[in-house]
């Protein structure tokens, strides 16, 4: 959707679930290759929500990360995308995206 132009920037966000209501806005970029890029996500340590938003559709996910030892940086142990169908690539994560 974002190769034919239905989702741009304009049209879709990415937010972390802080609690109590309350969220913050996550920095994205769009890649040449149309692939979205989340740079800051899973540098924090534990268990993190986060909201897909968008006028197409929306949905939760989650992160779970741990220290890493070796290099004092984290690893990323789990991505949960809840609501939506999406397949685990060599590197990435393709989502499929349906209108609600």
């Amino acid at each position: 959707m974002i190769t034919t132009g239905q989702l741009n920037k304009n049209n879709f966000e990415f937010r972390e679930e802080l609690g109590d209501r309350e969220n913050k806005l996550v920095a994205y970029d769009i890649q040449s290759d149309d692939r979205v890029i989340l740079p800051k996500v899973g540098w924090t340590e534990g268990f993190i929500k986060y909201k897909f938003l968008s006028t197409i559709k929306s949905f939760p996910f989650t992160v779970k990360t741990s220290k890493n030892q070796n290099c004092g940086g984290t690893t990323i142990e789990e991505l949960k995308l809840d609501d939506v169908h999406y397949h685990q690539k060599d590197g990435y994560i393709l989502v499929i995206l349906e209108r609600e």
